[in-house]
């Protein structure tokens, strides 16, 4: 039987937004680790799904699959499908891109994997309507 992770959707969010972040932050170092950036895409797309299946009572399992975990989610909101070639597009950085093995990515990979992520994290934000600030944000509030 799948193991069940409980928690709370917006520190999901939240979870996945740092991960963002973090690859965003990752830009400024030279040379650019493009593929330990690519890996945050992966992580945070990853976990802002799981925030929506958090706070739908779908289970989780162990996977870093985006495309397993996507079919889930589209049981309850066939809109899902909408973010199916991003997610397609970052599932491979998950493991690949931790190991000497991994597979080649140029920078226009990088740039767009950034932009997958965003685009995953947007949607999901507005599916759940739960806004996540920025450090930046929260200073002029």
């Amino acid at each position: 039987m799948p193991e069940q992770i409980y928690g709370n959707p917006k520190e999901w969010l939240t979870y996945a937004k740092h991960d963002l972040d973090s690859a965003n932050f990752l830009l400024s170092m030279k040379p650019v680790p493009i593929e330990i950036i690519c890996f945050h895409c992966q992580q945070a797309a990853e976990k802002a799904i799981k925030a929506f299946m958090v706070a739908k009572n779908i289970t989780i399992i162990k996977t870093h699959d985006l495309g397993i975990l996507l079919e889930k989610c589209s049981t309850v909101e066939p809109s899902f499908k909408n973010i199916l070639v991003e997610c397609s597009r970052l599932t491979d950085y998950a493991v690949q891109q931790r190991y000497p093995f991994s597979i080649e990515i140029e920078e226009n990979d990088m740039h767009l994997a950034l932009h997958d992520a965003q685009s995953i994290l947007d949607f999901i934000q507005v599916k759940l309507k739960i806004e996540i600030f920025t450090e930046e944000k929260c200073a002029k509030s």
